[in-house]
């Protein structure tokens, strides 16, 4: 004999009876007779090839296979749940959506005051953020979960195109005990004999280069993945670090020191969307803040 399909009906069935605790209390839920419910349970036990539920006592318990069953059927339904949720809106007669993923680095910096920003503007587009790393955007922009991806990588590879660059200098940040507040900038030379706490990535081999270039070994004591983190490990005073515009500006404007790095240091933003994506107004927003963004933080970096 063949084996039997699982259907749709049945997991939908079988879901009810554990979520609501039981074959009665899932026919109800469902809105069907308890003998045709468990017929149907009765279908996807033979179908799976193992007991589902057991007796105990006068009631019945759902069995081991059961519930590691249960945990594939929901991760299952949560995708359907998102799509109920989004039909849902549209319903609401919403206009429309935007995605940005982003990099920690902007995404933890301008990106909470831009979304809010466009939310004002745009109060019938349901706006999406996602903080990622570099390849994660990547992948979500490609496989069009993401509208738009901001990366310090350009990502021109293939169907994904660079819509936009916003190029800045880094800059060295450091609490009172270590750096000197009011300076115009900070050589690279000024960093040696300092501790330094340093990122990862390609970030940080384009630093090294430049260290080495001018015969600067860093004194690295700490290393952090996020600029952020390291904003925070600096303003607890313990060392310097170069970092994005962005975040040297949001490390200012919360106590610390922020002063351009000589020789200067280039760190891009770029913004990423397959190429037969049209930007809507949005998209041309959001890229319009991210640029005031940078001359806002530019300008409080070099202010006193």
């Amino acid at each position: 004999m063949s084996k039997r399909t699982v259907t749709h009906r049945m997991i939908e069935a079988f879901r009810a009876a554990m979520l609501h605790g039981g074959i009665s209390a899932g026919a109800d839920a469902l809105g069907i007779p308890q003998p045709s419910m468990s017929r149907i349970l009765a279908d996807l036990q033979r179908a799976v090839g193992f007991p589902i539920f057991q007796k105990s006592g006068r009631t019945i318990k759902p069995t081991d296979e059961a519930i590691v069953l249960m945990r594939k059927v929901q991760q299952s339904f949560i995708g359907l749940d998102e799509i109920a949720g989004f039909s849902e809106q549209l319903r609401k007669q919403r206009t429309g959506r935007f995605s940005i993923c982003t990099i920690p680095s902007i995404g933890h910096s301008v990106m909470p005051e831009i979304v809010d920003h466009l939310r004002s503007k745009f109060p019938d587009v349901m706006v999406s953020l996602t903080v990622a790393s570099y390849l994660e955007v990547a992948q979500k922009v490609r496989n069009r979960q993401a509208d738009i991806g901001l990366t310090a990588d350009a990502l021109s590879i293939g169907a994904l195109e660079t819509v936009a660059e916003f190029p800045s200098d880094c800059v060295c940040i450091g609490s009172s005990k270590w750096l000197r507040g009011g300076a115009t900038h900070v050589g690279v030379e000024d960093l040696a004999g300092k501790p330094f706490i340093s990122s990862t990535g390609t970030f940080q081999r384009s630093l090294d280069a430049l260290f080495s270039a001018h015969g600067v070994v860093a004194d690295t004591m700490v290393e952090a993945s996020l600029f952020h983190t390291i904003s925070e490990l600096v303003l607890r005073g313990m060392g310097v670090a170069v970092v994005d515009l962005l975040t040297g500006a949001s490390h200012k404007r919360r106590g610390g020191i922020a002063i351009p790095l000589r020789p200067a240091l280039t760190y891009t933003v770029y913004a990423t969307a397959m190429s037969d994506t049209r930007l809507g107004a949005p998209a041309r927003e959001m890229l319009r803040c991210l640029k005031s963004a940078l001359d806002a933080a530019r300008t409080h970096v070099a202010g006193e």
